[in-house]
């Protein structure tokens, strides 16, 4: 899925003309009721962590040409589901993040040579790839429900969110380190 946006008008007006694009990926069903998009944002993963949007990606962009490019800057926001890596539980957060992108006419280099996107012969740019870019950029590493979050017990699995386990109150004897346990003074 594409989301294409039509710079013409920014570009014809010349340096300093702008354009503000607000959007989501909300689109309707045969009835006309809103649905949450089925593209390629939906689902995404980071690692092996998988994410879904549970809610629509907002967004708004502003464009600004600046001679040699254009300027793309603005925020996008969503709802994400995903599984806490600590306890395995389901649970939903908010997902805000910032976008920054420069847009070229000729293919042009950052300092460390990964290209710039460059705006093609029809004007139109797809921003797809920026919101992804910024939902990965933002979606945590290890995401963790509850910053409290006490997470499984390695040795019965039970959540010690939940449940209370006798484990860690019986000594592992095959543990390769249990013999160090009679060097500690009590």
């Amino acid at each position: 899925m594409s989301i294409l946006i039509d710079l013409r008008s920014v570009i014809d007006e010349g340096v300093g003309a702008s354009l503000t694009i607000k959007g989501s990926t909300e689109t309707a069903d045969d009835s006309g009721a809103a649905t949450v998009a089925t593209s390629d944002l939906a689902h995404f993963k980071l690692g092996d962590i998988g994410f879904n949007c549970v809610t629509p990606i907002s967004y708004e962009l502003n464009f600004i040409n600046a001679g040699e490019c254009v300027q793309a800057s603005g925020a996008l926001r969503t709802d994400l589901s995903t599984e806490c890596v600590r306890c395995l539980c389901d649970f939903c957060f908010e997902l805000d993040s910032a976008i920054d992108e420069t847009y070229f006419f000729e293919p042009t280099e950052d300092e460390h040579g990964e290209p710039y996107p460059v705006i093609d012969d029809s004007l139109k740019i797809d921003i797809e790839p920026l919101l992804r870019e910024a939902l990965l950029v933002e979606a945590p590493f290890a995401p963790i429900h509850d910053d409290d979050c006490q997470g499984l017990c390695v040795t019965c699995g039970a959540d010690l969110n939940r449940d209370d386990c006798n484990c860690s109150e019986k000594p592992d004897t095959n543990h390769p380190f249990a013999g160090l346990k009679d060097l500690i003074d009590p």
